[in-house]
């Protein structure tokens, strides 16, 4: 491994203390402009470019690890999104980075072949029913948008990057999809649209259960990390 990937593969639960107040301000790809191109390979060695994509369909990239607990609790509203609005002509993607909670049964990454074996455990796992791409081993896909384990992407057919969130919310999400679905089929019968841009913080509640379930899938070390930058939950949460 070379500095950048030890560096990228942070081999203990890496806590944003403080939380930033503008969590944007961390995220490099913007709305508005073009998005960073990648190329990328599937489980089963099929790569996808992103440049394929244009002007046939839009493009959901939600990144994740199998020792992620946000990504678990999202995958089962993200598998029905795939299947409502795949005909839609979205086309879902979930990038599979780095190890949220590194621990003794999923340690960081040391070679790409380690994390391709970690992805295919998560979509065995938590039955991922959308293509899982496999980032490389310094997380260039996942550095050029931005570092969050579980944010979430849209990469509308023309290119632009439409939707970013440093965390999946399939509820808010959902909206969104309904909202650019619609806009296509008014713009396709020659109705008026207007453009709306929006940006919002909000808190929402950490599910105990998926947090505590991955921590135990993850090891013993996932429990220490986590209570070593917080230890006001120490035996208390997860």
């Amino acid at each position: 491994m070379n500095d950048e990937e030890r560096h990228y593969n942070h081999e203990e639960f890496a806590a944003a203390a403080p939380t930033p107040v503008n969590p944007g301000e961390t995220m490099p790809a913007k709305v508005g402009v073009l998005a960073p191109d990648f190329e990328a390979s599937t489980l089963d060695g099929t790569v996808v470019r992103l440049s394929d994509f244009r002007g046939k369909r839009h493009v959901v990239i939600m990144t994740g690890a199998v020792t992620s607990p946000m990504c678990a609790f999202e995958v089962p509203a993200f598998n029905q999104l795939h299947q409502e609005f795949a005909s839609r002509d979205v086309s879902f993607f979930l990038l599979y980075t780095r190890e949220s909670h590194p621990a003794e049964n999923y340690p960081s990454h040391s070679s790409w072949e380690q994390k391709l074996a970690h992805a295919r455990d998560l979509q065995q796992l938590e039955n991922v029913r959308f293509p899982i791409l496999v980032d490389s081993l310094d997380g260039k896909i996942h550095r050029s948008y931005g570092t969050w384990p579980n944010a979430l992407f849209v990469i509308h057919k023309d290119g632009r990057l439409i939707f970013r969130s440093n965390m999946a919310n399939d509820r808010e999400f959902r909206q969104f999809l309904d909202d650019l679905t619609a806009a296509e089929r008014a713009a396709a019968e020659g109705r008026v649209l207007h453009l709306q841009y929006s940006e919002r913080i909000v808190l929402h509640e950490a599910d105990q259960a998926t947090h505590r379930r991955v921590y135990e899938r993850a090891g013993p070390k996932a429990f220490e990390d986590y209570w070593a930058k917080r230890p006001q939950n120490r035996n208390r949460w997860p």
